[in-house]
């Protein structure tokens, strides 16, 4: 078998499924199952390419180099990142009853509370809500985070403008007690990339949760990534939505420019070249572990 015999008939597997989306578009039915099988082939592909690193790190790695996305993948939508920081605002009374303990409601509530930790803040209701009310500011100020305001405005900014910004808000608020470099600020934002919001909002809701929050009158129209406006109590924000046609096309994007590049390096990873029967000068080692030691407990 040649290499490039050994890469169309694996990516073979993946024209049935290319067919199945195409008819669920053209039908514009099974929003959900669309989500599923588009984001699960995505995901499944990226571990191909990358045998190490966190799931959603691999799965944002790939997008930016073969779907299409660039850098985009990597740009934070600051509108939802706008809502986070309103919900822990909103909640401030009932997650901090008393001063210097904060009430975890869900496990995500980790991240916010060692920022907050880390922030050098006081645990206090007033000083977090001092705090936030800062940031929400900030980030409206220079973005646009709401329906009401002008669409002139940015809706995304690189990972170190966000940091920065926080950062900002945090040593006015923090009275010297903050370290100049705060960690959780980096991580905290980082979870609100563009990649990141579809590994999680999408792939992994529809895989670990009971499906996608979809913008069912726009799923199959829409041809863009865009902004949906959503209504929270008596507030209207913007929610990041990835419409079907954009779904499809990444997938397509990321086969094509995947498979050229295998068939212009020769190199195969190790879930291709495991049934290729090719030598093992066509194996790309990237994609297998390197050697690490084994620590066993002795018992």
């Amino acid at each position: 078998m040649q290499v490039r015999e050994a890469i169309d008939t694996f990516f073979g597997r993946y024209r049935n499924t290319i067919e199945l989306l195409e008819e669920f578009l053209s039908s514009k039915n099974n929003r959900q199952e669309f989500v599923l099988l588009s984001c699960a082939r995505l995901d499944s592909i990226a571990n191909l390419a990358f045998a190490e690193g966190p799931q959603r790190s691999r799965f944002s790695r790939f997008l930016g180099r073969y779907s299409g996305l660039g850098k985009q993948t990597f740009a934070v939508s600051v509108p939802d990142l706008y809502y986070y920081f309103q919900h822990y605002f909103w909640i401030a009374t009932a997650s901090i009853a008393n001063p210097g303990r904060m009430m975890l409601f869900r496990e995500r509530d980790k991240e916010f509370a060692q920022f907050i930790y880390d922030s050098g803040v006081p645990i206090t209701e007033l000083h977090v809500r001092h705090l936030l009310a800062s940031i929400l500011n900030s980030l409206k100020r220079r973005y646009r985070v709401s329906p009401h305001q002008s669409t002139r405005k940015k809706m995304c900014a690189s990972n170190s403008e966000i940091v920065e910004l926080i950062r900002g808000s945090v040593s006015r608020n923090a009275g010297g007690h903050s370290q100049f470099d705060v960690n959780s600020i980096g991580s905290l934002v980082s979870g609100y990339t563009i990649g990141t919001l579809l590994y999680r909002r999408y792939r992994s809701a529809e895989i670990h949760e009971w499906g996608a929050e979809l913008d069912e009158g726009e799923f199959f129209t829409a041809t863009n990534v865009y902004w949906k406006k959503a209504p929270v109590h008596s507030h209207r924000f913007l929610k990041i939505q990835f419409p079907a046609i954009v779904l499809l096309s990444l997938l397509k994007r990321s086969i094509e420019a995947y498979k050229r590049e295998l068939q212009e390096t020769h190199k195969l990873p190790f879930g291709i070249w495991t049934g290729s029967r090719l030598g093992e000068n066509f194996l790309d080692r990237r994609s297998i572990f390197p050697r690490t030691p084994a620590r066993l407990a002795i018992r």
